[in-house]
């Protein structure tokens, strides 16, 4: 870009920029646009091999993409490169070989995050060379096979966070990863294939976030282990074992339709007679549980009694998350069901927040409101995220301020035993991935917008 100053001398503003700035701008480019760039001038030239650092192949048109990529590499044969990214990558058989030289290629400069997504119509190969990277500290691969990592998940020594995504990836090489990659903190897996049973033996793992398509999880040694969050644990019947995880702190979604083994405590698909808390978890603070599919589509003294066992397993639980999604059929049990005189510790000593992830005024729900308000003597807040499902026109809307205030006066929240609890009503739903961004800083500040201010 140039000005006019005075009569006749030309100002280059762009020449004026200090080199970060310059990078800055080449880095926003299309990589491939950013190439062409640099014959505009020597010093152009010179700044465009920084851009690789973070290595955007993604930006290059898909139908060139391998070439361009190739052509790139070949010509900046020193310039490390820290990150590298595709987007919807789709290549041809005869490619194969040139997308296994990428990695071998980027293993020898250092590469510490890989994002490979490739083109969701084809279920392209990871190629082997993967395992040449041995300073990976990050990958994500979408849509893809995964290759065997059955003997060589050790190479991977460094890294850090896997997320897996729409990918077929064999239970072996899977369980292989979790074992061998000493480094391995957090694992991500969803929508993937040819696995049924999720062994978890891993000493440094401590955030686990699947959508639970396994027959079985199977926690076996997790020291560090910290958080499990299974959007769709309950909803797919998975089996759960916990045998050693000391320092688990989050464990969502349970429901009904789990076996799940705490030690020697058993709780059984749709049995909740003879269980016995033999075995607790001192460390859990937070539960997920899911009420949407109970065993005769009611939540009733059967279901109740469940739940009331599930929580002498956590003696120092201080929040829970009840979950019965909008299109739960979930109806109202007897009367007084929730009158259950049995002492649970964590009511007693711990509890201090609840939240309703989708309150609809169905009178199983104030009923559970006002037992845990009544009975946890260290509660301090309830949360309700509201949702009016009585129109069909208008389904999922915001209810009413009036239907809020019928709500409050129905739930007779005032007359129970901690009276210095705060009772919040939300004007929709609590989001989907809430306890993925819930220690976000953005999230939290707008997170109590959408509150009912009566």
């Amino acid at each position: 870009m140039a000005a006019a100053v005075g009569d006749d001398l030309l100002l280059d503003r762009l020449s004026d920029l200090p080199d970060i700035i310059l990078v800055t701008i080449l880095s926003r480019l299309d990589m491939d646009e950013a190439a062409r760039c640099s014959i505009l001038s020597s010093r152009w030239r010179r700044l465009f091999p920084s851009t690789l650092l973070d290595f955007k192949a993604g930006s290059i048109r898909r139908d060139r993409a391998v070439e361009a990529v190739t052509s790139i590499l070949a010509a900046h044969p020193t310039e490390p490169v820290r990150s590298f990214s595709t987007y919807r990558l789709s290549f041809r058989r005869q490619d194969e070989d040139a997308v296994d030289g990428w990695l071998r290629d980027l293993a020898n400069r250092g590469i510490e995050k890989l994002v490979l997504y490739f083109n969701e119509k084809r279920q392209q190969k990871v190629p082997e060379s993967l395992f040449a990277c041995a300073s990976l500290k990050r990958l994500k691969v979408i849509n893809g096979t995964f290759p065997d990592a059955t003997e060589a998940a050790a190479s991977l020594a460094v890294l850090a966070k896997i997320d897996l995504s729409d990918v077929k990836i064999s239970e072996d090489s899977l369980n292989s990863l979790l074992s061998n990659c000493r480094a391995l903190e957090r694992l991500k897996i969803t929508s993937i294939s040819k696995c049924d049973r999720l062994h978890i033996r891993s000493r440094s793992l401590k955030v686990l976030n699947t959508s639970g398509d396994f027959k079985e999880l199977f926690i076996d040694d997790a020291p560090d282990l910290e958080q499990v969050l299974g959007y769709y644990l309950n909803s797919r019947s998975v089996i759960i074992k916990i045998a050693h995880a000391p320092k688990l702190e989050f464990l969502g979604y349970i429901g009904m339709n789990n076996d799940i083994e705490f030690g020697n405590t058993k709780f059984t698909k749709f049995r909740e007679k003879d269980i016995h808390a033999e075995t607790i978890m001192p460390s859990l603070k937070t539960l997920a549980v899911d009420l949407m599919h109970t065993p005769d589509g009611h939540i009733n003294e059967h279901y109740i009694n469940w739940v009331m066992q599930l929580l002498k397993v956590f003696p120092c639980l201080e929040t829970i998350y009840i979950k019965s999604d909008s299109w739960s059929e979930a109806r109202d049990g007897s009367p007084g069901s929730w009158d259950v005189l049995s002492s649970v510790p964590c009511m007693d000593n711990h509890l201090e927040k609840v939240v309703f992830e989708v309150y609809r005024g169905q009178e199983w729900q104030r009923d559970m409101a006002k037992f845990l308000h009544g009975r946890s003597r260290f509660l301090k807040t309830v949360e309700f995220h509201c949702m009016d499902d009585t129109s069909r026109e208008d389904y999922g809307r915001a209810p009413t301020e009036e239907w809020v205030r019928k709500q409050q006066e129905l739930l007779c929240l005032d007359s129970r035993a901690a009276r210095d609890a705060r009772f919040l009503f939300f004007k929709s739903q609590l989001v989907v991935n809430h306890h993925e961004f819930s220690h976000n800083e953005s999230y939290q500040r707008g997170y109590y917008r959408d509150m009912y201010n009566l």
